[in-house]
């Protein structure tokens, strides 16, 4: 009797050992999904560096520390922080509000070598869709792309327009916010489709996190704005600068007032002799 006690416990104890292994291996598939918009494993690098491999090339504790904020590691100076900042376009990785446990469970999901969770039918003929629209590089895209970006066209979740606070100079022109950087040759700075996508879909900038945290750009709107960028920096050879027409213009008014009201006093006193005010308070008092 205890003897069969004994197989039941042990049997038991493997069961719960293979469960628990499974959920683990699931959270941590799950988990990776935050990660696929910058990361690959095994497919190349895109916005981020290809993660095949990478807790064999770092250790446990600086991928942690890295993955948690990568801005503080690179602000100590941590040199290998610093090397992937500058070799990835000095675009920062996000800070993430994940545990050490949650982050050890997707690096034991990279180690696993699969490159995502269970496929997605939905996903896949989605992602179809999207190769299709990149490749093709069709006028209407190009121009819904540019309606997204200027806000001539609302975005489904209803974020707000890209040229709140960025420019993008099209076909000579371009009235975009000054606020953010000029993404008139993004194409070329981000390394492409790839890079463009990552940016929007995992924003590493605190400002553009918040606007779009609960108004995610969709798929498809972001092949649009992909397309859109690409040509903006076909259409420019060197990196335009952003048209601030209306600034240029009150800036020569103000210049010309200052200018002119300098030249007038100049003159004044060129006119008058220096003796002239002193003359003209003698006369008015000798009345």
């Amino acid at each position: 009797m205890k003897q069969k006690m004994n197989i039941l416990a042990l049997t038991s104890f493997l069961l719960t050992g293979l469960f628990i292994q499974q959920v683990t291996a699931q959270d941590g598939a799950t988990l990776y999904k935050t990660c696929v918009a910058c990361h690959t494993i095994g497919g190349g690098k895109t916005v981020g560096p290809d993660l095949k491999g990478i807790t064999k090339r770092r250790t446990n504790e600086w991928l942690v520390q890295f993955i948690q904020s990568s801005g503080k590691l690179i602000k100590s100076g941590d040199p290998d922080a610093v090397a992937v900042f500058k070799q990835f376009n000095n675009i920062p990785m996000p800070d993430n509000a994940l545990t050490v446990d949650q982050i050890n469970k997707i690096l034991a999901h990279i180690d696993g070598g699969e490159g995502g969770a269970a496929i997605d039918p939905k996903q896949v003929a989605l992602q179809h869709k999207v190769d299709s629209m990149l490749k093709t590089n069709s006028p209407l895209d190009i121009l819904a792309g540019k309606e997204l970006f200027n806000g001539d066209r609302r975005f489904e979740n209803g974020g707000a327009s890209c040229t709140s606070c960025h420019n993008a100079t099209y076909n000579n022109s371009g009235k975009g916010g000054i606020l953010a950087k000029d993404l008139t040759k993004a194409y070329s700075r981000l390394g492409g489709f790839a890079g463009i996508k990552g940016i929007i879909a995992s924003a590493p900038f605190p400002s553009m996190l918040a606007t779009y945290k609960n108004h995610p750009v969709t798929e498809i709107e972001n092949a649009q704005i992909q397309l859109f960028l690409k040509n903006t920096d076909e259409q420019n050879p060197v990196q335009p600068v952003v048209e601030k027409a209306w600034f240029f213009y009150a800036a020569m008014v103000v210049g010309l007032v200052i200018l002119l009201t300098i030249t007038g006093l100049w003159f004044r006193r060129k006119r008058l002799s220096v003796n002239h005010a002193i003359l003209k308070r003698q006369e008015k008092y000798s009345k």
